[in-house]
C-alpha cells in the first residue's frame, strides 16, 4: 500500500508539472504581474484608509504585496535561467 505523499513532495510535483513549458511560465507570470497590479492599486486608493487603521493589518498588507514581488521575481530568474538552458542545448545539438 502506498504511503501518502507529503506536502513538499506534492508541491515539488506540482511546481515541475507547471514550470515545465515555456508557454505555462509565461502565463504565471503575466497572471502575478496582473495579481500584483491590483493589490497595489486597491492598497492604495479604496483600502488605504482601512489599512491606515490598525498597524498589524497595514504590515500584514505589505507583506503579502512583498510575497508576491519576491514570487514574481524568482518566477522571472527561473524563466531566464531555463531560456539560456534551452539556447545552449539547442546550440551544443548543431555543432
Amino acid at each position: 500500500m502506498p504511503e501518502k505523499m507529503s506536502w513538499f513532495s506534492f508541491a515539488r510535483v506540482a511546481a515541475r508539472a507547471l514550470l515545465q513549458f515555456r508557454e505555462t511560465r509565461r502565463k504565471i507570470i503575466f497572471y502575478t504581474i496582473v495579481a500584483l497590479l491590483v493589490v497595489f492599486a486597491l492598497g492604495n486608493w479604496p483600502l488605504a484608509s482601512w489599512l491606515e487603521e490598525i498597524p498589524g493589518r497595514f504590515l500584514f498588507y505589505w507583506a503579502g504585496c512583498a510575497f508576491l514581488s519576491i514570487f514574481l521575481f524568482l518566477l522571472g530568474l527561473y524563466d531566464f535561467l531555463r531560456i539560456i538552458k534551452e539556447y545552449k542545448d539547442a546550440r551544443g545539438r548543431l555543432r
